[in-house]
């Protein structure tokens, strides 16, 4: 896996390489590290550059349409679908902390961006059974959980389309580890903002690229998600963002929005760089071997204790870094003015 991850991919897949930071326009940018993708082993190498200016993180150069949609492929359906949804079913109560943090509005109507299998929403109804609640995503997986009931309608228009048809319509939006995925998130909030009621609140969450774990676990940090990941935004520029698209930020959650997963997952993640793959995915160069396999079931087996013992230490660590600014995540709620 590591030899196919340092391969190169076809420029069809890039944009032409940015000279200045796509946030505040500084042409002050520095190379940040060099990831790869550590959960499918697809083909290709990734910069991300950060602003010395602003702070702002990016994929320099950027994946293009056709090459975003590669890498998502098979990442929450098709070959990757039930490995999503059992990831997805662990998260329940992280889930039900997200819907606390806005439903002191009441809702009648809730959309949700970026829903993949619509998990987030078929826990959110739970909680509020009186709420109709509305999907988006590009996956047809969010058309299935319509037909399970988990949504009330789905859709598969991008939100920046979807806007256009319904302004005003939404007491809620949720993008929850959406903008990371989008080519321009400033669009993605305006879109946000015109879907939204006045006094209506927009909840969303980010992988935080000023967290110390970045620096510590290197590529293998987790929430690189790489390549999905195209723009990675610290809070204050978000903050300053929503206040210029018309928003008012009324809740910042650094630490308590950490999941306690930053060490075991680096050790997962550079396992499955090193060890051999576990199927011979389509897009291998040529297919895993029955030795292959075994000898990477084996070191996994040997590894339990070690993976036992970090996630051990980062629920320890989360009793300091909940309490903190340090957090891989952060979460905002905004009210739509």
């Amino acid at each position: 896996m590591a030899v196919l991850g340092r391969r190169s991919v076809s420029g069809a897949f890039f944009r032409p390489r940015s000279d200045s930071c796509p946030w505040c326009g500084s042409r002050e940018i520095r190379h940040r590290i060099t990831v790869v993708d550590t959960r499918q082993g697809k083909p290709g190498a990734f910069g991300m550059d950060e602003c010395t200016g602003c702070g702002h993180l990016f994929q320099n150069p950027q994946l293009t349409e056709p090459g975003l949609a590669y890498y998502c492929r098979d990442v929450y359906d098709g070959l990757g679908r039930e490995h999503y949804a059992a990831m997805a079913r662990r998260s329940r109560a992280a889930h039900r902390k997200r819907v606390r943090a806005a439903q002191a509005t009441s809702p009648k109507r809730w959309l949700d961006v970026g829903a993949r299998q619509g998990h987030f929403c078929h826990e959110a109804r739970m909680m509020l059974p009186g709420t109709e609640f509305w999907a988006l995503d590009p996956s047809p997986e969010i058309l299935a959980a319509a037909e399970r009931g988990w949504v009330d309608s789905a859709s598969r228009t991008p939100l920046v389309e979807f806007a256009e048809a319904h302004r005003a319509e939404f007491d809620v939006v949720s993008v929850i580890h959406y903008l990371e995925r989008t080519t321009s998130p400033q669009r993605e909030l305006d879109s946000v903002r015109e879907v939204l009621r006045t006094g209506g609140v927009a909840l969303i969450e980010l992988v935080n690229p000023q967290s110390r774990f970045a620096r510590l676990y290197g590529k293998y940090w987790y929430c690189w998600m790489a390549p999905q990941n195209l723009h990675l935004m610290p809070w204050r520029n978000l903050c300053l963002l929503l206040e210029e698209r018309g928003f008012a930020v009324s809740r910042v959650e650094l630490g308590a929005a950490n999941k306690p997963f930053d060490t075991m997952a680096a050790l997962l993640t550079a396992l499955n760089y090193h060890l051999p793959p576990a199927k011979s995915w389509p897009w291998l160069s040529r297919p895993v071997r029955l030795p292959a396999r075994l000898f990477r079931k084996v070191a996994l087996t040997f590894a339990m204790p070690a993976l036992g013992f970090a996630l051990a230490l980062d629920l320890l660590l989360q009793a300091v870094i909940s309490r903190g600014q340090g957090g891989n995540t952060y979460r905002i709620v905004a009210v739509a003015r």
